[in-house]
């Protein structure tokens, strides 16, 4: 119902209504958060989900959205989701951090294409991390979608095999997994706070970066890099969770809303996601020299790093999702 209402103010209200309504009217407040600018993926996910509640509750439901780092960095967030500050995260690629079992993320060109991810991430796969990720941090896992497959720009040179990585700097999210993988690869992965890479970029602190190709767009990295390699070399989901405690608060028909509400804001994302794709290699190519990349030279260099980051994701349950992946 309202945006970016004083905190104080949205407490109060929040109190009186309680005081008001009868307990099976009770309405839903939900304090939303990310660190990212409002026209990222993981933040447009954040705002359907809102604007579907509010579609569907009406009066029972009013919210607060952050964005663009108004509440801190991904670490805040982080601390805040587990804490209850916040009730609502859309969760990127630091999600590992809570949960190793999001290692399975950043096994290099496991997922071939977004049908692929989505066949996963709806099932059986799916329901495994819900499960893991409410068991270690008591976060619920509402639905998964879409940052995009990511793709690695620099300006050293075009990045076709994977030594053409060698010593090159690259920034990368607080993942032990994909600082494994660009390790393998030869690059030096150095990690840094999204919100400094454009900085860091035009400064020369980092070589190059590895993201989706409306991240690249909508940060403007496009104007601080010379080349952009399609590697495709990993898929990032936007892990969308509520903080265990809140979701437990819930009457059985609001969980129901949250959870439909959620869901089509992640099949809205991931259309988001394939569009843009469709359309921002043209607009990024008037900034970038863009190249393809040797899969097959990747897929060897990667064996290694399957075996090490499916340990760290659990190897039963890395296994299952390599199976998973590459069946018709």
């Amino acid at each position: 119902m309202t945006l970016f209402r004083p905190v104080a103010a949205f407490v109060g209200v929040a109190a009186l209504a309680a005081t008001l309504l009868p307990a099976s009217a009770q309405e839903l407040t939900l304090r939303i958060s990310g660190e990212n600018p409002a026209v990222g993926l993981d933040l447009q996910m954040a705002q359907r989900f809102a604007d579907n509640l509010e579609a569907e509750l009406g009066d029972e439901f009013s919210y607060e959205l952050f964005h663009t780092g108004a509440l801190g960095n991904e670490e805040v967030h982080l601390q805040m989701i587990r804490t209850g500050q916040i009730d609502v995260y859309p969760m990127g690629s630091d999600a590992v951090s809570l949960d190793p079992k999001w290692a399975i993320f950043d096994m290099p060109l496991l997922f071939a294409d977004r049908e692929t991810v989505a066949r996963l991430l709806d099932g059986e796969i799916g329901e495994a991390l819900r499960a893991s990720m409410r068991e270690r941090a008591n976060l619920e896992v509402l639905a998964f979608g879409e940052l995009g497959f990511r793709h690695v720009t620099n300006n050293v040179r075009p990045i076709v095999k994977p030594e053409d990585l060698q010593g090159v700097k690259i920034r990368v999210p607080g993942s032990e997994p994909r600082i494994l993988a660009f390790r393998t690869f030869g690059a030096q992965p150095i990690t840094m706070n999204f919100g400094e890479l454009y900085l860091g970029l035009q400064q020369g602190t980092v070589d190059g970066q590895e993201n989706p190709l409306a991240a690249v767009e909508n940060r403007s990295l496009y104007e601080v890099q010379e080349y952009l390699s399609l590697t495709g070399h990993v898929y990032s989901p936007v892990t969308l969770v509520m903080n265990g405690a809140k979701y437990d608060s819930l009457t059985d028909e609001q969980k129901e809303a949250v959870k439909r509400a959620a869901q089509e804001a992640a099949e809205y994302t991931r259309n988001i996601g394939a569009e843009a794709d469709a359309t921002l290699l043209e607009v990024l190519g008037e900034s970038m020299e863009i190249n393809e990349i040797d899969r097959q030279a990747f897929l060897t260099a990667a064996e290694p790093v399957w075996e090490q980051v499916g340990a760290m994701a659990g190897s039963d349950f890395a296994a299952m999702v390599v199976e998973a992946a590459s069946a018709e």
